[in-house]
């Protein structure tokens, strides 16, 4: 976790991840729409600097934050925000059971060489109507071809990419229903731009012609009904 703790001391958000965070932001705040007006009880898992937990936080008044991550660093420096921040590896958490009205992630499922252990405790923390979002890395992006450069270098050693098909087919495995699936950021042109230029814009390309051809895939799911 020494590695992990010493990204997030030096960690500074560019231009283009806070686009990519106000991306995220307007998906997970439209499920959380639709759990209706009652309080809610959201949680970012490996959350790191905590953006988007942060912008809940900062934006909605019905909503308890969490937040919870595997570095020291992290929780520690997010807890000066987020009360509610936990030190715990995300496949055994401190939670009771359906506990959480929406779980989210970015950047953190793809460093599990094996995922089944996270989404099975992903489904025990989340309420039966409750909605999961995650977002991976996808395999066709300018990322995966910046990742490939390093030569098995990649600082942040194991992380793996998904393909649309392939991510709907572990949620499905794993005992979630899939209630969408989007994209961020064809092949990761946008955001690119905005890193070699340093500056931020109204997205050029907003469709890809393969439909896993983004940058970032998201997908949002719920507990299956067992029959």
């Amino acid at each position: 976790m020494t590695e992990w703790d010493n990204y997030w001391k030096k960690y500074s958000t560019s231009k283009a991840e806070k686009w990519l965070i106000l991306e995220r932001d307007k998906i997970i705040n439209s499920y959380l729409g639709k759990l209706g007006s009652s309080r809610k009880e959201v949680i970012e898992i490996g959350c790191g600097y905590g953006s988007n937990i942060k912008l809940i936080k900062n934006n909605r008044n019905n909503v308890e934050c969490y937040a919870l991550d595997n570095s020291n660093v992290a929780i520690e420096l997010i807890g000066k925000e987020i009360p509610n921040a936990f030190l715990s590896d995300c496949r055994k958490t401190p939670f009771v059971d359906n506990k959480f009205d929406l779980i989210f992630s970015a950047g953190l499922m793809e460093h599990l060489r094996d995922e089944k252990p996270f989404l099975k405790e992903m489904k025990r923390i989340l309420k039966d109507n409750g909605y999961m979002i995650t977002f991976v890395p996808a395999r066709f992006s300018l990322w995966k071809l910046y990742q490939l450069l390093h030569f098995g270098s990649w600082r942040h050693g194991y992380e793996k990419s998904y393909t649309y098909d392939g991510l709907k087919s572990l949620f499905v495995k794993n005992g979630f229903s899939v209630i969408e699936m989007l994209g961020i950021d064809p092949f990761g042109i946008n955001a690119f731009i905005m890193k070699l230029f340093n500056t931020t814009f109204s997205p050029i390309f907003k469709r890809s012609f393969l439909k896993s051809g983004y940058l970032e895939l998201c997908v949002i799911a719920k507990t299956a009904k067992e029959h």
